[in-house]
């Protein structure tokens, strides 16, 4: 699923489930160089103890589902995914225009 990514050791509970690791998918850097591995770890803590309303289950196993939160004024959609395992993926992560 993902083929580079950086492990953070972090304690979250997100949908009901308890992850003690968060994986960060390098691929935001590609188009949203604004962002930092920080940044999304910042964006994760603001999640502890909510739930998605909107999950897919994917053909791979796994679920995902998206996100939007507000960090020091600006609005981030941050695109998460977990399985069985004890992580919680971020597939990406970016800066949202608000209408």
């Amino acid at each position: 699923m993902f083929s580079e990514r950086r492990k953070y050791p972090l304690t979250i509970h997100f949908n009901e489930r308890r992850f003690e690791r968060i994986e960060i998918d390098l691929h935001y850097e590609k188009k949203h160089s604004d962002m930092t591995d920080q940044t999304i770890l910042g964006l994760v803590q603001l999640l502890d103890g909510q739930a998605s309303e909107s999950i897919i289950e994917g053909a791979d196993g796994f679920f995902y589902c998206a996100k939007e939160l507000y960090c020091q004024n600006k609005l981030y959609r941050i695109v998460l995914t977990y399985s069985n395992e004890d992580f919680l993926g971020v597939v990406n992560a970016f800066r949202v225009k608000e209408k």
